[in-house]
């Protein structure tokens, strides 16, 4: 069981267990009595798990409520996994329409009756023809299933739960079939957008005035979208004033606001499968993995500097905000636990 913050991407709890039922997801949870928001791949162990812990809440009025999103990393995967396969039964059904031609083509060179090969290599043709327009209808409705879960519209402004769930509901249309069915079931199940419900509430107390808030949730749309070609020529030089015009005051303190809403919304566990993929090196040298390995590798992660990206020369540890007396894997290896708790106790006393 594995356990990330994704703003710092500290591994919070990295657990060798003997499964994954809900009282063990459980008893992960309940020491982050904090909790806001798990977003997870649709396992039923800790689905069942975060519910709990939300019903537990409901009685007290201190305790903050508790949602669950259901990852986009994982109905990503899944998809791109039955593209990848059709368009490899589509090759293979286009390389034996050609192969069935070109038994047609030596027939005919060596002047014998084609007919015989003719037939199949017709019906080869139908059957490759019918694989590749299909893969080739899937793929726009899959690339509309995908886009719909975007924090905005292709317009700029704020995506909703009812404009995402239409655009779902149509895209949905375009992917028939028994293998789409784990597919369809994740994009039409409430939690894949449950993260937008949650970012509207967190946006309307970021700031209460809702023609500021989207304006200045379309000027962060602005700053962090691709630019793409627009038919109208005023439109660039509109959207770069937009952009660099200076802030201050008011308006200054509402974008950093909602910029910060914006930036901390997460719609996928992927930092979850980045340690996953540090973890499977380890069965494959060793058949054991411990728990003591386990710590070990969680605290190299978490002390570990990022090479590149937004966190780049920090590790988890410093982007999360903990001071500790040193951050090097080694140094904090050798320190003494009891010291280290004491100094932590210290600091969130302090504070």
């Amino acid at each position: 069981m594995v356990g990330i913050e994704p703003a710092s991407m500290t591994a919070v709890f990295c657990v060798n267990t003997a499964d994954r039922k809900a009282e063990t997801w459980k008893t992960q949870l309940d020491r982050f009595p904090r909790l806001e928001f798990a977003v997870s791949d649709a396992a039923k162990g800790i689905a069942a798990a975060v519910e709990r812990v939300a019903q537990g809440r409901r009685g007290d009025a201190s305790a903050p409520a508790s949602g669950h999103g259901l990852d986009v990393f994982h109905t990503a995967k899944e998809a791109h996994t039955l593209l990848a396969r059709q368009w490899r039964q589509a090759e293979a059904a286009w390389v034996e329409a050609e192969a069935a031609s070109a038994q047609v083509d030596r027939a005919q060179e060596q002047g014998l009756d084609a007919r015989g090969p003719a037939g199949p290599a017709r019906a080869a043709w139908r059957k490759a023809t019918a694989a590749r327009e299909r893969v080739e209808r899937l793929e726009p409705a899959w690339r509309r299933a995908r886009a719909a879960p975007e924090l905005f519209r292709p317009d700029g402004r704020l995506n909703d739960h009812v404009s995402a769930g239409a655009e779902i509901a149509a895209a949905v249309a375009g992917l028939p079939g028994p293998e789409w069915k784990t597919v369809r079931n994740f994009l039409l199940d409430r939690r894949s957008l449950a993260f937008l419900d949650r970012m509207h509430q967190r946006l309307a107390t970021a700031e209460s005035r809702p023609q500021w808030r989207e304006a200045m949730a379309w000027r962060w749309w602005l700053r962090h979208r691709r630019r793409t070609p627009t038919a109208h020529p005023l439109t660039p030089l509109m959207h770069e004033v937009a952009r660099q015009r200076p802030l201050a005051g008011q308006e200054r303190a509402s974008y950093d606001r909602v910029a910060a809403v914006l930036k901390g919304t997460v719609r996928a566990s992927g930092a979850v499968e980045c340690m996953n993929s540090v973890l499977r090196m380890q069965p494959s040298r060793h058949r054991r993995m411990t728990q003591a390995m386990l710590d070990l590798k969680r605290l190299y992660w978490n002390s570990h500097p990022f090479r590149s990206g937004p966190r780049k020369d920090a590790c988890p540890y410093q982007s999360l905000g903990l001071e500790l007396p040193t951050f090097d894997f080694w140094e904090l290896l050798q320190a003494n636990p009891a010291e280290l708790t004491q100094e932590l106790s210290t600091q969130a006393n302090a504070r």
